[in-house]
């Protein structure tokens, strides 16, 4: 009985000419499994079970990926913002863990925790400057309560610049 060429016209296959469905998979760097479906969905061709052509396979292959990325070259723009902005993120998670290493290992202090204190420290240089009038009134007795409230009031007016920061 004579072979017959499933494909009408095409030349006769020779071993050499023909690469084994791993063999095929290797070369184009993807699983013998892609290989299987690239054939159910009419992209590669087997010329035996198992076996292809392989100048056949690797241009149809490479036709295919041509396609495939024209089709999505729409895409690529979306893609590469969506990589840009999970970039972002991962990058404000870091800055995130950096800043609550730095606070666990006493490095830096939270901005509430420095203004509660500052406020603190303020108050109590407030009240120590408005008690300085009455003091020296008690310890300088030719001060009169003149003088005492000229105190008093130079040291109300340094104050309000310092709080409208002047």
């Amino acid at each position: 009985m004579r072979d017959i060429d499933l494909f009408a016209g095409a030349p006769p296959q020779t071993k050499s000419d023909t690469s084994h469905e791993s063999e095929l998979a290797a070369l184009l760097g993807i699983t013998a499994n892609k290989i299987r479906l690239l054939v159910r969905d009419g992209v590669l061709r087997r010329v035996a079970p198992a076996r292809y052509s392989r100048d056949d396979a690797v241009l149809a292959y490479v036709t295919y990926l041509r396609a495939s990325l024209a089709v999505s070259g729409g895409l690529v723009a979306a893609d590469a913002k969506l990589k840009a902005e999970k970039i972002r993120v991962a990058a404000a998670q870091a800055e995130k863990l950096e800043t609550a290493n730095k606070i666990a290992r006493g490095e830096t202090v939270r901005a509430d925790f420095v203004v509660r204190e500052w406020r603190g420290i303020l108050g109590d240089v407030r009240a120590a400057l408005l008690a300085v009038p009455s003091r020296c009134g008690a310890q300088l007795s030719h001060l009169t309560a003149h003088d005492i409230a000229a105190l008093d009031a130079e040291i109300r007016i340094a104050l309000e610049g310092l709080a409208d920061g002047k």
